[in-house]
């Protein structure tokens, strides 16, 4: 099989519709479908922020539907779930209401305001999407393949029920499900050494910071490889000796997204590539092609510029 790895697309539907079609891609009845039977696979995040989100949750699930694509959950994905899931034990929802949540899911809102049983067949079917994809010569995720949770996942994970929103949402006793749903999803994160902080995008202070797990292990391990967002002060410090960096090794490729990387899309590692060049903030929605010769998966890189 023949494969296009399709980076977060957040409602930018034009820009997936103009990178399928580069692609060769052809809707026909209705569904996109490559004439030469190569698959579309999505690494999530597929809703929150852009203009399209309805147009873009269509085309998706028409595609897998018809055999034409495969897709994983994204932690968007996973936060609408538990955005709308009433909490019968505690009350509320599974996730809080607070300005901060419903400004991360106002979009989404908005365009299915008077389609609201859509939005819930469309709650139903992320509740079905897989966390992982694992199709030999590729491997697919969101945000973080940690070979340990991968086979929590195979052993225990039976899709979306109240026990995992339950567990997975208590921030209060991070135990095992919390910790392998959320790194999954979410990714990895460093706590800072003690009076180090950033600023994130929204403006809330932080003092944890999401690793970059993808980073070629050959590569240095000073606190500005290591992390995504890197007080300037530890930027040229290396990491303390009793921490164990955390990288993929397997041979094996895997495609994830979910980071925001910025700039001209480019492959940093061969085993590791991440998709998500920031669609939603002027950047790309890239797709990588995987082909596979002589048991070799070939890749090569194709974007789109938001319009």
């Amino acid at each position: 099989m023949k494969y296009d790895v399709f980076g977060d697309i957040h409602g930018y539907a034009q820009e997936l519709e103009i990178l399928l079609q580069q692609l060769g891609y052809e809707r026909k009845g209705g569904v996109y479908a490559h004439p030469l039977g190569r698959q579309a696979v999505f690494v999530g995040d597929y809703i929150d922020r852009g203009p399209m989100i309805r147009e873009t949750l269509h085309l998706i699930k028409d595609m897998c539907d018809a055999g034409n694509a495969l897709a994983v959950m994204g932690n968007h994905e996973f936060n609408a779930i538990s955005f709308h899931t009433p909490h019968i034990e505690k009350g509320g929802f599974f996730r809080d209401h607070s300005l901060t949540e419903i400004e991360q899911h106002i979009d989404t809102l908005k365009q299915f305001k008077h389609v609201e049983q859509e939005w819930l067949y469309f709650l139903d079917w992320f509740k079905t999407l897989p966390l992982f994809l694992d199709l030999g010569y590729i491997r697919v995720v969101h945000a973080c393949w940690d070979a340990k949770y991968i086979q929590w996942l195979k052993e225990n994970y039976t899709g979306i029920n109240t026990d995992i929103l339950r567990l997975a949402n208590d921030k209060s006793n991070r135990g095992e499900v919390f910790t392998v749903i959320n790194e999954t999803l979410k990714g990895k994160e460093y706590t800072l050494p003690a009076g180090h902080f950033f600023v994130d995008k929204g403006g809330v202070v932080r003092n944890e910071s999401r690793i970059k797990w993808w980073t070629p292990k050959a590569a240095p391990i000073d606190f500005n490889h290591y992390l995504m967002d890197c007080p300037p002060e530890l930027a040229n410090e290396s990491l303390p000796d009793d921490v164990e960096p955390f990288s993929y090794t397997d041979h094996v490729p895997v495609f994830f997204g979910h980071y925001w990387l910025k700039g001209k899309p480019s492959i940093e590692n061969n085993v590791a590539i991440c998709l998500d060049y920031s669609v939603a903030k002027h950047g790309y929605l890239v797709c990588c092609s995987v082909d596979v010769m002589d048991q070799q998966p070939v890749m090569k890189l194709s974007y789109q510029k938001a319009l």
